[in-house]
């Protein structure tokens, strides 16, 4: 059995790309060049609002607990980016009133009030670019290890504002001491890596068994492992789901064993027998077909990157929500460029309904069977989107996509 990918994608290499990394990092500071105009001291602080607006009463309530209410209040030293969910994005969030502020344990409310406070700059709406995938805000949540600040990613469409994936209900409130945009839900701070939300998943065991065997030799940065388990990255992963693994695999594994003589009928009995499993990855008799350079070519197609240029290559620093994605089909590179640097990418396309993103939808350049024209395959739906983690976020995907 010959898994249809270019040999230049299955001996593809990370050693280069993580060795050369320069890491855009949960504390990376914001790439804007324009200067960010804050206001003149004067009038209500953000702490004022808070104060007097009842509409606000359970951030409040968040703020004070978490002991914040006094810089918030000071209108002569730092200026503030807040993004403020009222009391309706907090009941819609599950948080009901202000006393289940007050039963909460105090290191989640300083984490979610941090979360929700940029120190330093006053960030308006129009410095915010449309382009994708968003920009990195680093707030003042900072992890106790490994140190990190923790980031929101701000975005627009037109004149639609987002902070990660939730929507802006009113922007640019200006204050004396900084800039307020009001949320429609609760912006949760991520705790966990990719590695661990994507592990734990019960539907996502032949991803998880695909990476063990990519991983088969490497050491380090090399690893995909390593990667999803590094705090300071920001990664988009597209992670295939069982049934689109054990597709994928059946269909394969059938036509091999056709290949080699054996009856259709036999060939599909045995090829679902063996896709029946995650441990197809490190079965003998398959050894030579799901190599780790094959496997690790397959998966390549899965992680988002982009061109750095300096270093000059591509790499997994691609932070996209659903929100992000083009309306219309659009192109977004992988780590498949990291050794084709002319690879079109993977065909996205997000529908919206409302502020949501009601559809995510990924089409791969390869088909299945191969031969048929590029991008001309069934697209991959998103089944899970949006599960937001500290070094990346991955949307769950219900077919594996192939880069050729």
């Amino acid at each position: 059995m010959k898994f249809q990918i270019i040999n230049k994608v299955r001996n593809i290499s990370l050693v280069l790309v993580a060795a050369s990394f320069t890491f855009t990092s949960c504390n990376k500071d914001l790439p804007l060049a324009t200067p960010i105009i804050t206001p003149v001291p004067g009038g209500n602080t953000i702490g004022d609002v808070l104060n007097t607006d009842t509409t606000y009463s359970i951030l409040k309530a968040a703020v004070v607990r978490a002991g914040m209410l006094p810089a918030l209040s000071d209108r002569n030293s730092t200026r503030y980016t807040m993004y403020a969910p009222n009391n309706a994005a907090f009941r819609l969030s599950g948080i009901a009133n202000e006393a289940v502020i007050g039963v909460l344990p105090l290191a989640s409310v300083v984490a979610l009030v941090q979360y929700h406070i940029v120190g330093g700059q006053a960030l308006p709406s129009s410095l915010v670019p449309t382009t994708f995938p968003n920009i990195q805000e680093p707030t003042s949540l900072v992890l106790s290890a490994p140190f990190l600040r923790m980031s929101t990613f701000p975005s627009k469409r037109g004149a639609s504002m987002w902070v990660n994936s939730i929507p802006v209900t009113s922007p640019d409130i200006a204050l004396a001491n900084g800039t307020m945009h009001q949320m429609l839900a609760v912006l949760n701070p991520p705790s966990l890596v990719l590695a661990q939300i994507i592990y734990a998943d019960p539907n996502l065991t032949y991803f998880t068994a695909a990476v063990a065997r990519a991983d088969s030799g490497q050491v380090g940065l090399a690893r995909l492992d390593s990667l999803l388990k590094y705090p300071p990255l920001n990664m988009t992963v597209l992670a295939p789901n069982d049934g689109a693994f054990k597709a994928f695999l059946d269909t394969n594994i059938r036509r091999a064993l056709i290949g080699m003589g054996v009856p259709p009928a036999t060939a599909a009995a045995q090829a679902t027998g063996l896709a029946s499993t995650p441990g197809v990855f490190t079965n003998p008799a398959l050894a030579a077909v799901l190599t780790p350079a094959t496997v690790k070519g397959v998966l390549a197609y899965h992680f988002l990157a982009s061109k750095n240029t300096n270093p000059a290559a591509f790499q997994p620093d691609v932070r996209a929500f659903s929100v992000n994605f083009p309306t219309t089909p659009g192109f977004v590179t992988t780590l498949v460029n990291s050794a084709v640097a002319a690879h079109p990418g993977v065909m996205a396309q997000a529908t919206f309904t409302g502020p949501f993103v009601s559809s995510l939808k990924f089409t791969g350049l390869g088909t299945l069977p191969s031969g048929g024209a590029a991008f001309s395959g069934t697209a991959a739906n998103a089944t899970a989107q949006d599960r937001h983690a500290v070094n990346g976020i991955t949307h769950t995907i219900d077919r594996v996509l192939l880069p050729q």
